[in-house]
């Protein structure tokens, strides 16, 4: 028995933490051909988090292959980010078959037009070459330099090949779609749910580079965007032009763009950036601009505010101009963002992302057909999503109930706090007549929340007029 005093210190009530807005998944394509064996992956998430870990897991910015290309696009568009990169480009698996080709040498040199060889033959007349001791290969940019170097081969006039190279023509849609086997293991964009079981990072952005493009793949993200509440950055095919995207959009005639998901948005044309492997300036896909540049708001503004008319760093022209009059209705910039397509337009030397809307819209309208209003109903979903785990399993007291409510409304005060600007306003409350006694006593509760984000300023008029009661001011003594 204590006779005297003692302290017990007791557990503060958890505040909800906010969501994390600047996770990114990239699915795509890695040269695994120039990689150490122990960094080569296949279906599996890796973190990328710098210069380092992209060098390391997916080699160089090779022309035919996309995760180098996004997430080099990423980090200069976002001032840094963290990227997981998901791999389906399987070398086992995609590759093509070339028998008996010819080549003549030119001072014991000559070219493959191929990379990522394998299996690779070379017969100078019925003898066969040793690697290492009769030729050597060396893997350039885009083709295979292979130098004789036993006098055999160095005399021979004609050389016969036969290999096997690396061909991401081959991958197809079903690699990206994924599958789930009997023993769980998952693959393409149904690993993306790995990302935060194996890591505790929570993805709010995913995209497809280049191939998000094809219908099948297009909604296979947006499945996966939709379960977790994440945004897509959707491409469209190469060399759309304005008006048949335009028709894409309403009818899917030539070109597939019939997509209504909320959480993506979609734009054209694709755009040209440097690649400083190659030293070209190449036209490659939007979509990684686009995920750099809405982290980049996230973290010098909020997540509230729209991915519209905001500068990129990377875009250094585009496949093709899109006309855009500030002042005028009938372009084909407004055509574009009339069926939710976003686009690219040069302001005064400037590339800058125009369009706010999403790809519910035209099929819907109102408030939640802008990007970020959606971008920010979801961070608020899941912060109090997430920032509510503690609750489950407690006991349902009205001093639990009063916390919950009370929790959510301190978040709401400070996202509506004019400093923060996140939403205009917001409340929670708990109906008792939603929790009735058998289904409060069978487990279930049941709160209720509001809130409205800012809306976009889309189109600003003005009301001029020429006002000649000035001339006598001006004129009088």
């Amino acid at each position: 028995m204590l006779h005297g005093i003692d302290t017990k210190r007791e557990k503060q009530k958890q505040t909800l933490q906010d969501a994390q807005t600047n996770i990114i998944c990239v699915l795509g394509t890695v040269p695994t051909f120039v990689l150490q064996e122990e960094n080569k992956t296949l279906n599996t998430p890796v973190p990328i988090r710098n210069y380092t870990d992209l060098a390391k897991y997916a080699g160089e910015n090779y022309r035919n292959y996309t995760i180098y290309d996004a997430i080099d696009t990423i980090f200069q568009e976002s001032d840094g980010a963290t990227v997981y990169m998901i791999n389906v480009f399987d070398e086992t698996k995609h590759k093509t078959a070339v028998e008996n080709e010819q080549h003549t040498q030119v001072a014991n040199k000559f070219e493959i037009a191929h990379i990522g060889l394998t299996n690779l033959t070379v017969m100078a007349g019925e003898t066969a070459g040793v690697a290492g001791t009769d030729f050597e290969v060396t893997e350039n940019a885009d083709t295979s330099t292979v130098t004789l170097k036993s006098e055999v081969f160095k005399n021979a006039e004609n050389l016969v090949c036969s290999y096997n190279y690396a061909d991401t023509t081959k991958v197809t849609a079903a690699d990206f779609v994924g599958t789930v086997d009997a023993d769980g293991n998952k693959t393409g964009a149904k690993a993306i749910t790995n990302i935060t079981q194996i890591y505790g990072d929570d993805v709010n952005i995913i995209i497809a580079p280049e191939f998000s493009a094809q219908p099948t793949i297009r909604d296979a993200i947006n499945n996966v965007a939709d379960d977790i509440k994440a945004r897509t950055y959707l491409d469209v095919p190469k060399s759309t032009r304005v008006n048949a995207a335009i028709q894409g959009r309403n009818n899917n005639q030539g070109v597939d763009l019939m997509c209504s998901d909320k959480n993506a948005y979609m734009a054209l044309p694709w755009v040209k950036r440097y690649n400083q492997f190659l030293d070209e300036m190449l036209i490659k896909p939007i979509s990684p601009v686009l995920a750099g540049i809405r982290v980049r708001l996230n973290k010098e503004q909020d997540i509230a505010k729209s991915i519209d008319n905001t500068k990129s760093k990377t875009i250094k022209g585009l496949e093709f101009p899109v006309e855009f009059i500030l002042n005028k209705e009938n372009t084909e910039s407004n055509a574009l963002n009339a069926v939710g397509i976003g686009t690219v337009i040069n302001w005064k030397g400037e590339f800058r992302i125009w369009g706010a809307r999403n790809c519910g819209y035209p099929s819907k309208m109102g408030i939640e057909t802008f990007d970020s209003v959606i971008d920010t109903a979801n961070f608020i979903e899941k912060t109090i999503e997430s920032g509510s785990f503690e609750c489950v399993g407690g006991k349902v007291t009205r001093a639990w109930i009063d916390n919950v409510l009370e929790s959510i409304k301190a978040k709401f005060n400070t996202w509506k706090n004019p400093e923060v600007g996140l939403i205009l306003d917001g409340d929670v409350w708990y109906d008792e007549q939603l929790n009735d006694a058998e289904s409060v006593a069978n487990g279930f509760v049941r709160f209720n929340y509001d809130f409205c984000p800012p809306s976009v300023a889309e189109h600003i008029r003005f009301s001029s007029f020429i006002n000649i009661k000035y001339i006598t001011t001006a004129l009088s003594a």
